[in-house]
């Protein structure tokens, strides 16, 4: 009997009390994350989250590092693919495909989740010129757009989250 009262007892407060607990508090402290950190365009759809990577193939917009998982967050997960794996020729053919458009090393590993939105500083700015002509704007400007959006990297180097820039080149296009 003491068993199962014991049982009853931590199922409602680890199973119920707990998590509602800090499910109110993320609401209470940080809404706009516990709430997915969604993003709208310029229409004000949702189009995606701050905190998950996109696909952009187009020359007009900045990419993401490469996906393991083709960014679907079902799945989502790394490669664990390195140089010296003996599907190097994965890497080779990543290489080819990247190497005349973004030259940065960066662009040639994948994220850990495949799924981060973040890239370093130097890969991104590696594709102004790219962005800068397909756009029609000065890449002089479009650098300093770049650095002032970037943002501290946890334990590495300054990052730029490349869906949130993408999403403000676009608004500032239709504005």
């Amino acid at each position: 009997m003491i068993a199962i009262r014991t049982l009853l007892t931590l199922t409602l407060l680890l199973g119920v009390g707990y998590p509602l607990a800090v499910t109110g508090l993320a609401q209470l402290l940080f809404p706009w994350q516990a709430n997915g950190s969604q993003l709208t365009n310029h229409q004000q759809q949702l189009i995606g989250s701050a905190l998950l990577a996109q696909k952009f193939e187009r020359a007009e917009y900045f990419h993401s590092r490469p996906s393991a998982s083709d960014f679907a967050t079902i799945g989502g997960g790394a490669s664990n693919l390195g140089l010296s794996s003996p599907l190097r020729a994965e890497f080779a053919k990543e290489m080819a495909k990247v190497q005349d458009k973004d030259p940065s090393p960066a662009m040639l590993t994948r994220s850990a989740s495949g799924l981060d939105p973040h890239l370093p500083l130097d890969a991104v700015l590696a594709q102004v010129e790219r962005v800068a002509k397909e756009r029609g704007l000065d890449p002089a400007l479009l650098t300093n757009r770049v650095k002032s959006v970037t943002q501290a990297g946890i334990l590495g180097p300054q990052v730029v989250n490349i869906l949130q820039l993408n999403l403000q080149l676009d608004k500032d296009k239709h504005a």
